[in-house]
């Protein structure tokens, strides 16, 4: 449940009060009262055995040219796009702030980054990462910040590509850094 309702998007209001705000609330340590999984931990298993499915029984097929792994592969691969139908299906809420993904958002943010440190360490030139850097986590940021809310429409598919984002983000600092240690000192 949403407790305000937050300003227009691309007003002042929100990027300086409502969109921190935010952040800072969901950022802070809370208590935690329930234990256990939460509830599409059953599908995510499932969702997880049929990629495995999928993976070996393509593999099995094209490396043996075997109908049964073509059978399995195609089950497999019937099953994930199953359980992702279900996961959109069965979403309860709408896309709300008291909900946002994070992780998605940390993604979006360091891509453009990377991709503007990327462009100008592609072209050897210091100058241009440090414009097209900070114009890449300006579009990171907007574009983020939408990602955020609308990957809530993915339902609990939602909760795995939020962690697979947050993931991506490490790797994405450790080759930002690699390329600025070799634009600044290569």
């Amino acid at each position: 449940m949403e407790t305000a309702k937050p300003p227009r998007f691309l007003s002042m209001e929100f990027h300086t009060r409502f969109f921190p705000d935010l952040v800072r609330n969901r950022l802070r340590p809370k208590e935690r009262t329930a234990t256990g999984f939460v509830s599409g931990f059953d599908s995510l298993i499932v969702f997880f055995i049929a990629i495995a499915v999928a993976a070996i029984g393509i593999s099995y097929a094209v490396s043996h040219r075997s109908v049964i792994g073509w059978i399995a592969g195609g089950a497999g691969v019937a099953g994930v796009l199953a359980l992702f139908v279900q996961s959109v299906v069965s979403r309860e809420n709408i896309p709300c702030y008291e909900s946002f993904l994070f992780g998605v958002f940390g993604f979006f943010v360091t891509l453009g980054a990377t991709a503007g440190i990327f462009i100008g360490t592609l072209e050897h030139s210091l100058p241009l990462v440090l414009t097209a850097a900070p114009a890449g986590l300006a579009a990171g940021y907007l574009l983020g910040i939408l990602a955020g809310l609308w990957f809530q429409y993915l339902g609990w598919i939602a909760v795995l590509v939020n962690g697979i984002a947050a993931l991506a983000v490490v790797g994405m600092i450790v080759v930002d850094l690699v390329l600025l240690s070799g634009a600044l000192f290569g």
